[in-house]
C-alpha cells in the first residue's frame, strides 16, 4: 500500500507494519503526525504575527521520517510512482542526488499524494 492506495490526495495512507516494527521509524511517524497540531496550538496561543514553526517541523519531521527510511530501509522503498509527477520527472533526469530520489519515494508510504508531489 501506498500513498496512492488511501483514496483520496488528501488523506494519509496507514503506514506498512514494518515501520510499526521499527522504533524509530515509530518515533519518527508520531513527531510527524504531531508536528501540525502543536502548531497550531501555538498559533492559537500567541496570535497572528508570531512564526509559531521557526524550525518548519511540519515539512523537516516528514524529511527526517523519509530520510531515515531511505537510509535505513532502502529495500523498503517503492519504485517510482508512475502516475507521481515527481517519480517521473527523477526517472527523466539524472540531476536529483539519488539520497533525495530516495526520500521522495519514502514519502510515498506514509503522505497523502498532494504532499509527497509537493516535495
Amino acid at each position: 500500500m501506498n500513498a496512492r492506495d488511501a483514496g483520496s490526495a488528501d488523506e494519509w495512507p496507514l503506514p506498512p507494519p514494518w515501520m510499526w516494527a521499527c522504533k524509530q521509524c515509530a518515533e519518527l511517524y508520531k513527531a510527524m503526525k504531531r508536528a501540525p497540531e502543536l502548531v497550531e496550538a501555538a498559533r492559537e496561543e500567541l496570535g497572528p504575527g508570531y512564526d509559531c514553526d521557526p524550525f518548519d517541523s511540519v515539512l523537516s519531521t516528514q524529511i527526517r521520517l523519509a530520510r531515515h527510511i531511505a537510509l535505513h530501509h532502502a529495500e523498503q522503498v517503492p519504485d517510482p510512482d508512475p502516475a507521481c509527477a515527481r517519480c517521473r520527472s527523477d526517472l527523466a533526469s539524472s540531476t536529483m542526488p539519488p539520497e533525495l530520489v530516495m526520500e521522495h519515494r519514502a514519502r510515498h508510504l506514509f503522505a497523502p499524494p498532494r504532499i509527497v508531489e509537493g516535495l
